[in-house]
């Protein structure tokens, strides 16, 4: 029997000395050592456009792919959702928006009031989502329905997704001023504790809808202006003719909306649509993950490491260099860079943290070729580098200065 002690002893202990020096070592070598890196969607929202099953098996597989919200859930879902660690938006038929303008303040106050009595107080409820790309004339709807949900729970995020500038279909955004105007028309009133837009811009020739960089620039202005954080809700299937799925493509769209100071990031769709032709999901539609499920894990991973950096700083600034989209600005007016030496093109965002120092994150924009680069700041100083994949920070050294296709990198400027 004590030789049986001894020996469970000795394992207990090679066992420990072992994880030992693979924590050491990933130290040693810039490779954060095990354990939860996540953050929570308070401080970054990372979600699925998706209502899942309503079982902890699929919101623990929904969590595994990065996410820290379950999407859209009914209320006999919280149940599951927080069995899983997560938390949702609570979806439920009486948020009557669309076919709903005829209820009177009261009538939409004491549906608001008997969802929220029924659900606010779960561990699982992380806000409300009210409605999906509103047109124009809807948007007043939507503010009434904002403020009651405001009033109701003050905690929540009321959440409404607005269509792109390329998309609203009664002409937003087709007349230069009326995106953002469409915009302001809901963040004023309302000032609701977040937003998103969607723009799926990645097609399946290999081209970029033009009014890409357009759409955050106008986005970007009015969070701002109005003080409303914004999301992004990003491409993650095939549909239409929109791109299948590639690393390049998520790597694009995560590191050019943190370039642009955007604070929480949806997936349009993480599971399989019966529809149309859509396909290429994280989930497909007999329920099996698929090569796009490791694409969007290492993008949610990515976000997952750098958020606790870029939520401390605040954009100041967004240029491009050499080529300067519509609507954007060029290094003639960046802030702290005097200039780029790279094949590029570059997309670069300028932020400040809480005590003025200055940081940059810098984004190949070609999807298909790397690149080098060399950053020469306007001032004299020191480089250091944010690890998306570890989340440390280390001086810039040998071999930091390549970007993959799409890829970005957290740079922090010090003296």
């Amino acid at each position: 029997m004590r030789k049986t002690n001894i020996k469970l002893t000795m394992a207990f202990t090679c066992a420990v000395l072992s994880l030992a020096r693979v924590a050491a070592a990933a130290v040693a070598n810039d490779v954060a050592p095990p354990g939860d890196f996540r953050v929570g969607p308070e401080t970054f929202p990372i979600f699925p456009w998706d209502r899942l099953q309503g079982s902890k098996s699929a919101c623990d597989e929904a969590k595994a792919c990065g996410f820290n919200l379950a999407g859209f859930a009914e209320a006999g879902d919280l149940d599951a959702v927080e069995a899983a660690g997560l938390k949702c938006f609570v979806t439920d038929a009486s948020i009557q928006i669309r076919g709903g303008e005829t209820l009177t303040d009261e009538e939409v106050s004491d549906r608001v009031k008997k969802l929220v009595e029924k659900t606010a107080r779960h561990p699982a409820t992380f806000g409300y989502h009210l409605i999906d790309e509103p047109a124009t004339a809807l948007v007043p709807n939507v503010v009434r329905w904002a403020k009651a949900f405001e009033a109701a729970a003050p905690e929540q995020v009321a959440y409404t997704n607005f269509l792109p500038i390329a998309g609203s279909a009664d002409g937003a955004g087709k007349v230069e001023g009326e995106y953002e105007k469409y915009l302001r028309s809901y963040l004023d009133p309302a000032q609701p504790r977040a937003f998103s837009f969607d723009h799926y811009s990645f097609f399946d020739d290999g081209g970029i809808r033009p009014t890409y960089f357009d759409c955050l620039e106008v986005a970007r202005q009015a969070s701002i202006e109005s003080n409303v954080p914004l999301w992004h809700v990003a491409l993650a299937n095939a549909h239409f003719h929109y791109a299948e799925p590639r690393p390049a493509i998520f790597r694009f769209q995560i590191f050019t909306s943190l370039a642009y100071g955007v604070r929480g990031m949806g997936w349009f769709t993480y599971t399989a649509r019966d529809r149309g032709n859509y396909r290429d999901t994280a989930i497909d539609a007999f329920g099996q993950r698929t090569a796009t499920w490791e694409m969007l894990r290492d993008a949610n991973f990515q976000l997952q490491r750098l958020a606790p950096h870029v939520v401390k700083l605040k954009s100041v600034n967004v240029f491009h260099h050499p080529d300067v989209p519509s609507g954007c600005r060029g290094i003639d007016q960046s802030k702290f860079v005097a200039s780029i030496k790279g094949a590029g093109p570059f997309c670069v965002g300028e932020f400040e943290d809480a005590d003025g120092k200055p940081a940059i994150l810098i984004v190949n924009r070609n999807l298909t070729r790397s690149t080098q680069f060399t950053v020469v700041p306007k001032e004299k100083t020191a480089m250091q580098r944010v690890s998306s994949l570890t989340g440390q920070v280390r001086p810039m050294g040998a071999e930091d200065n390549w970007l993959a296709p799409g890829g970005g990198l957290l740079l922090r400027l010090r003296e």
